[in-house]
């Protein structure tokens, strides 16, 4: 009974849902990572797409996918761009990364990210701008060896195994 009950909800709740599609100049794929033990290097990749539904009622995605160009990334810094395109992501081997919504539970979505062929679930805390009711913020971590991130560790003291994930996105009208 219980379980009729859930998909009788989760269908109404896909059924008020309204289909957007990412706009790319007003959202953000970004990344950090802790370099040389102290400092932080920021990156992004500016080549993404992605479509969600969503319930404005009831705050509830019933569907989210979204994909970035690895050939996009872009740290401010054309050497190492080179680098994570070249040897980290192989980027001419796995062009693309993507996101695809398992479940959310009021903050907590998680959802399946797709790196170099390789697939893991990973939970990501998603809230509200607080200027733009349309605009959400995705927060999460992943261990960058999951998915064969790897080049001359020695021990996480050139670059740190956690790297944090934050996706902005808004609707394009």
């Amino acid at each position: 009974m219980k379980t009729f009950i859930l998909i009788t909800i989760m269908g109404l709740t896909s059924l008020f849902a309204t289909t957007y599609q990412v706009d790319q100049e007003k959202s953000l794929v970004a990344f950090k990572i802790t370099h040389a033990v102290v400092a932080k290097v920021e990156g992004k990749f500016n080549d993404f797409s992605g479509t969600y539904e969503y319930n404005d009622k009831l705050h509830y995605f019933s569907s989210f996918y979204g994909e970035a160009k690895i050939a996009s990334v872009d740290t401010d810094e054309p050497n190492r761009d080179k680098h994570l395109k070249e040897k980290l992501f192989e980027a001419s081997r796995y062009p693309t990364m993507s996101l695809k919504l398992i479940s959310q539970d009021g903050s907590d979505f998680k959802a399946n990210l797709t790196i170099k062929g390789i697939t893991k679930t990973i939970d990501f805390n998603i809230g509200l701008s607080p200027s733009n009711e349309k605009e959400f913020l995705l927060v999460g971590k992943i261990n960058r060896k999951d998915f064969n991130l790897t080049f001359l560790d020695i021990g996480g003291m050139i670059v740190s195994d956690t790297v944090t994930i934050n996706i902005m996105f808004t609707a394009k009208l």
